[in-house]
């Protein structure tokens, strides 16, 4: 039954925040020895049969100038047959290393695990789960184009996900955002999301509407919002 409302909640989104990156789970920026930020994320999802959502607070650190290391604290929700749940999802590590950089383009790879904090909680798998992204980013202009690609291990289960997406820049401040999205995991799922990102000194927020292409009636908010310390 705990598992049973797990995968009724998952959400087809791998360990990647900031701001905008709400809308395309993230780039290949890093930043910068000795500097930090915090992040706070709200997915929320709507069918007929129910509703759910996930809170994360995040917080990334720069070890080295092409090198991040993060912690994600997600919250669980989940309103389904009449009841309502809510608790600690499991807690997540990142590392994310640029590894190239040359003009416009740039890649990065980002190693990632989940720990069971609680293992009593309706919204933790209860086990140790492991993953790898691969992050693509070309600049062009007015137009940036992000691809992830993540492979996971969970619930002794394999899961891959795809993300194609592209930003263009409206003004300094203000930029518009689309996503295509492919999970692999039991089942496939496709969607694509589109909003709107700002971008001003240290506060970085993102606002956006997804739609599955394979589950009838799905529909997603998206919201992130970004503090830097530097």
């Amino acid at each position: 039954m705990k598992k049973l409302f797990l995968l009724f909640y998952l959400l087809p989104l791998p360990l990647s925040f900031a701001g905008k990156k709400s809308l395309y789970w993230d780039d290949t920026e890093t930043l910068g020895e000795g500097r930090y930020q915090v992040e706070n994320y709200l997915f929320y999802t709507k069918t007929k049969e129910d509703s759910r959502g996930s809170y994360i607070f995040n917080f990334t650190y720069g070890l080295k100038s092409k090198v991040d290391i993060a912690v994600n604290v997600p919250f669980g929700y989940l309103k389904a047959y009449g009841n309502t749940y809510s608790d600690m999802e499991d807690l997540s590590f990142e590392l994310k290393y640029k590894f190239y950089e040359k003009k416009d383009l740039s890649f990065a790879v980002k190693p990632f695990i989940s720990l069971p904090f609680n293992k009593n909680s309706r919204f933790s798998e209860g086990e140790i789960s492991y993953g790898l992204t691969f992050v693509s980013q070309v600049d062009h202009n007015k137009v940036i184009f992000y691809s992830n690609s993540s492979y996971m291990v969970h619930i002794g289960e394999k899961e891959f996900f795809q993300s194609l997406s592209l930003e263009y820049a409206i003004t300094e401040e203000f930029s518009l955002i689309s996503s295509l999205y492919l999970s692999e995991y039991k089942k496939r799922e496709m969607g694509g999301v589109f909003g709107i990102g700002y971008s001003k000194g240290k506060v970085e927020v993102g606002v956006g509407l997804g739609k599955s292409f394979t589950s009838k009636n799905r529909y997603n908010l998206y919201g992130g919002l970004t503090y830097r310390f530097f």
